[in-house]
């Protein structure tokens, strides 16, 4: 039974940090396109961060305009592969599940984007950086996290190896 709960709990957990970052994009996304032109940049952090507004049809830093159809495309397999990810991996840690959350939450925000609009609104300006939105931060911060969650699993299994092969000498 306690093994049933800790899986709600973090099939929960996971469905509603997916829920809370996609209503977080698209409310930033509609608050950001609501602003008048001549409410644009507001500042942040001068000289470093602003609002502004632009949209994109294409991918991550502005490439591959135009493909809209092929990012909705490529974002429903991505979905896909994020749930199959969730139930085949099956790791039970509220990390792992909050990070997969960020990642599906932020790919379901631009999915949304282009499926409604055909394009997805991009806001937050780092000065010599990029111009990207809330969904874009989710992904890059869950593929973060998880990406150490694994190497830490398989620098883990890889340790267990030698200690257990040092044992039996």
């Amino acid at each position: 039974m306690k093994k049933t709960l800790s899986k709600i709990i973090l099939n929960t957990v996971f469905i509603l940090t997916t829920a809370a970052i996609l209503a977080a994009d698209q409310l930033t996304k509609y608050w950001v396109n609501s602003l008048s032109g001549d409410s644009l940049p507001i500042t942040i952090i001068p000289g470093f961060i602003s609002i502004i507004r632009i949209t994109n049809t294409g991918a991550a830093f502005g490439m591959l305009q135009g493909w809209t159809k092929v990012f909705i495309i490529i974002s429903v397999i991505a979905t896909i592969l994020i749930v199959i990810l969730k139930i085949k991996l099956d790791l039970k840690t509220l990390i792992y599940n909050i990070s997969l959350g960020f990642v599906l939450g932020g790919a379901l925000g631009n999915l949304v984007d282009r499926i409604i609009m055909g394009e997805v609104t991009d806001f937050i300006s780092v000065n010599y950086f990029a111009v990207f939105n809330v969904a874009d931060s989710f992904i890059v911060i869950g593929f973060f996290i998880i990406i150490i969650i694994l190497i830490r699993s398989f620098i883990r299994k890889d340790l267990e190896k030698i200690i257990t092969n040092a044992d039996r000498k």
